[in-house]
């Protein structure tokens, strides 16, 4: 996380697009409003766009804004986010949920640097800094014709991948200790079994659990009878987070050997009688994937 923010330091100060990868509740949005508030343009508004959340035929609406009587409901003139961004920032989350038509429209837009509102005709300035964030595998999707390529280069001047939490578990305590900001203290037994979670949900899930476990703690430390049990022996599954992520079969292949060492406490021969194979193919494994455990 430190060499991350050093990057982040570094891009804040420089005027270029930026993509941030990660899985979802990994903190992306945090680390996009992180670049503007130290970056040149703090002062001017973050405009945060849901592309996924906008349906597709709203979106150029929400996106250029529109003039009054384009269609029946358009009563006034309303500007576009791109337009309320001025010179500030414009941070597109999870902008691989675009279709290929709207992102062909965006594209222009940022090439052009200007746009025209619909049922208008004068071209209006685009100014606005450009940060996105996705938790899918974008060059999966350029192979599979679902996001344009030229749209890619055009917002990844630079990319950084926010990692998940179950490979900074180290930060476990200290991202406790901000959310519970001083209500409660967490005993050993209950922080044993934070530091176990695989966390699927990453940070936002984090979150969720201890404010559901201060809410029924009645002591001053948290204690393990009060963490969600159910959550944290559920969560999504490794599959339903390889489904919904849209994982290769090698990305879900590492995790799962990644999550049966960290159960198995680095133990590699039960470990491998886990995974149904020998030890020394787990080991092969373990050098092919990076894993340092």
């Amino acid at each position: 996380m430190r060499d991350l923010l050093a990057v982040v330091g570094k891009v804040a100060a420089h005027d270029v697009p930026l993509l941030i990868s990660g899985e979802s509740g990994s903190g992306k949005n945090y680390l996009a409003e992180t670049v503007h508030r130290v970056g040149e343009r703090r002062e001017e508004p973050f405009v945060h766009i849901e592309c996924a959340s906008i349906p597709p035929d709203l979106f150029e609406s929400e996106l250029f804004g529109y003039e009054k009587g384009t269609f029946t409901d358009a009563q006034t003139r309303k500007l576009g986010k791109l337009e309320v961004a001025r010179e500030g920032t414009v941070y597109f989350d999870e902008i691989a949920a675009l279709t290929p038509n709207l992102q062909a429209k965006l594209l222009r837009a940022i090439e052009e640097r200007q746009f025209t509102r619909l049922g208008g005709g004068q071209e209006v300035p685009f100014r606005a800094r450009i940060l996105s964030s996705t938790a899918r595998d974008v060059d999966a999707l350029i192979a599979s014709g679902e996001f344009r390529r030229d749209l890619l280069y055009r917002i990844n001047v630079v990319t950084v991948r926010m990692p998940p939490l179950r490979d900074r578990r180290e930060d476990i305590p200290m991202l406790a200790a901000e959310f519970l900001d001083g209500r409660k203290t967490i005993d050993a037994e209950a922080m044993d079994m934070l530091m176990r979670h695989s966390w699927p949900g990453n940070v936002r899930e984090l979150r969720n659990v201890l404010e559901r476990a201060a809410l029924l703690e009645e002591s001053d430390s948290i204690r393990a009878s009060a963490l969600p049990i159910e959550q944290l022996g559920g969560g999504d599954t490794l599959v339903t987070a390889a489904v919904r992520d849209r994982w290769t079969l090698e990305q879900l292949e590492e995790r799962y050997i990644r999550e049966v060492l960290l159960q198995t406490r680095s133990n590699y021969s039960r470990a491998a009688e886990i995974l149904g194979i020998n030890r020394k193919t787990l080991l092969e494994k373990r050098k092919k994937y990076g894993i340092d455990l």
